[in-house]
């Protein structure tokens, strides 16, 4: 026989966790990092042009400014699979890595995140998976019970089995259990040992906790008034700033009713992520720029690529290290930092200076880029297989720093010729195979900033000419069919301008805030949003300050 979580919960696991995720956002679909630009430029159904905000956060407009913060509404979030891994090893570290984990990998929508609450559905699969990973993880604890549960060593009783709960069943529930699900869980165990080995029994209990929505789950419902119990909010510090379950010292202080002021909350939540929880800020670049997709592309005219392609992903976690987290800067220092981070052989591959050890700051040379934009995994992911790509990099822009939406894809989209060396540019092969409809009124509305990009090749590396001939790397930001916010000669320029546009930073918080909090409604994390425009913080003390926000604290509604 083989027990049912929902036994054990009194609920249909399925069930609740289907209607719990009921919902969703609307992501937007675009070409897949290499793909062919003739395909067009993707979007989603419906879209109404250039003006539209881009909906992979959930639906609602990530450059919205409020006056005040406001507050969202309740909600149960779904742990990712990323973020259950980390919880199961967190509570057991002794097993890490000795138990299967079953879980396919999350959607991530297009310049949207993993994490996002009504994306995360439970189907029959999806409860399969957890059952099986649950299974497996059970199997691994019972295999090393003797250093995790001391009493087990001598008698495994439903004494012994009742500290088992006690003290692990209240690390995977983010709070202690109810009297009545103790109960409930010691009962079964004394139901399954009498059918079976003690060891066995234990193991058939946890993988009920496992299975149990009150692991899967993350609560953010809150009680009279709406306002989140301690261990809710311990668990959304724990999981939002460190990405795992909660401490043993998070879970105290709920305990002790300590986790209530704003300032404590910041506090707690800048020293979760300076004590290992700046692997949850870099995820969020890394959604945010899909430049780890560049470890999987071919160049077909670089033979030596796929020998750099992994020094680039590391080069630019080191360089978001360095800038972000090692001299707290926020947007301005990312886009216009004049160092870069390759290791030696990715140094030589570019033609840069070599760095003092692998990974170390060089300066690159002036007028050869800068900042995040010029990174070669960034633009080899936004580039083709065969020549760099103005529409890729200009949506790069146009979506992930101005929060818009491409229009939609027209049937019947003709094929971009394909690169001619020597004989045209990249531009000129854009600008005439986009000078006619019906590519015209749609590429114009974004395509004119990726020209910009144009001095860097497909994998990244700077160029003076393209194949003899001259290079021109003017263009402008559109506003539309028939503005511009902005004009640029070089890539420099755009890059400065687009700072100076109030839209960019508000922007960049808002995508932040949706990460941070797994849901699209806009003006959550107002505090100190003008802060971050304005540079006076950086990326880590803003993402910090979300924890200090209402909506950190309760929810609308009664």
């Amino acid at each position: 026989m083989r027990p049912a979580a929902h036994w054990l919960t009194g609920l249909s696991f399925v069930a609740l966790a289907a209607a719990c995720s009921a919902g969703g956002g609307d992501g937007i679909e675009r070409n897949p990092p290499g793909a062919d630009d003739s395909t067009g430029s993707g979007g989603t159904t419906g879209s109404t042009g250039s003006g539209s905000v881009s909906s992979g956060t959930g639906g609602g407009d990530p450059r919205e400014t409020c006056g005040t913060s406001q507050v969202g509404a309740p909600v149960l979030r779904r742990l990712t699979r990323d973020e259950l891994n980390r919880s199961i090893e967190t509570v057991f570290p002794s097993i890490a890595g000795a138990y299967t984990l079953a879980l396919s990998a999350d959607d991530i929508p297009e310049f949207g995140f993993d994490n996002e609450a009504g994306r995360l559905l439970v189907g029959k699969q999806t409860a399969r998976q957890v059952a099986d990973t649950a299974e497996s993880a059970a199997a691994a604890v019972t295999a090393n019970l003797g250093s995790i549960l001391p009493c087990a060593s001598s008698t495994l009783d439903a004494t012994c089995a009742g500290e088992f709960l006690d003290s692990y069943g209240k690390r995977l529930f983010r709070r202690p259990l109810s009297a009545e699900e103790r109960t409930r869980y010691l009962d079964f165990f004394s139901q399954a040992a009498s059918t079976t080995d003690a060891t066995t029994s234990l193991g058939w209990m946890l993988r009920g906790l496992l299975e149990s929505p009150h692991f899967l789950y993350r609560r953010e419902i809150g009680g009279a008034g709406r306002e989140l119990s301690q261990y809710e909010i311990a668990t959304e510090l724990a999981y939002t700033f460190s990405g795992t379950a909660p401490s043993d010292e998070l879970i105290g202080m709920a305990d002790r009713g300590e986790l209530a002021s704003p300032e404590t909350l910041v506090q707690t939540a800048s020293d979760l992520l300076v004590n290992g929880g700046y692997e949850v800020l870099q995820h969020f670049f890394s959604l945010w720029l899909r430049y780890e997709a560049a470890a999987t592309l071919e160049k077909i005219n670089v033979s030596d690529y796929a020998s750099v392609r992994q020094d680039m992903l590391e080069e630019t976690r080191r360089f978001i290290d360095e800038v972000v987290f090692q001299n707290g800067g926020g947007t301005r220092e990312l886009l216009t930092s004049p160092i870069t981070t390759p290791s030696t052989r990715l140094a030589s591959f570019y033609g840069l200076p070599a760095p003092s050890a692998d990974f170390a700051p060089v300066e690159r040379p002036a007028g050869q880029g800068m900042g995040l934009l010029a990174q070669g995994s960034i633009l080899s992911t936004e580039a083709l297989s065969n020549s760099s790509s103005p529409t890729q990099r200009s949506l790069l822009v146009f979506e992930g720093l101005l929060c818009r939406e491409p229009p939609t894809v027209p049937p019947n989209v003709p094929i971009i010729p394909d690169p001619q060396p020597g004989a045209v540019t990249t531009r000129q092969r854009y600008e005439q195979h986009r000078s006619e409809e019906p590519c015209k009124s749609c590429h114009l509305q974004f395509e004119p900033i990726g020209f910009a990009f144009e001095h860097f090749d497909e994998v990244g590396r700077y160029r003076e000419d393209e194949g003899g001939l001259p290079i021109d790397t003017s263009g402008y930001v559109p506003n539309g069919l028939d503005e511009r916010l902005f004009e640029f000669s070089s890539f420099e320029e755009l890059v400065q301008g687009l700072l100076a546009e109030p839209v960019v930073h508000n922007c960049v918080s808002g995508l932040l805030a949706s990460y941070a909090f797994g849901v699209g409604t806009s003006c959550l994390g107002e505090s100190a949003r003008a802060g971050f425009a304005s540079g006076e913080i950086g990326f880590a003390e803003y993402f910090a300050s979300l924890a200090g926000e209402p909506h950190f604290t309760r929810r609308a509604g009664n």
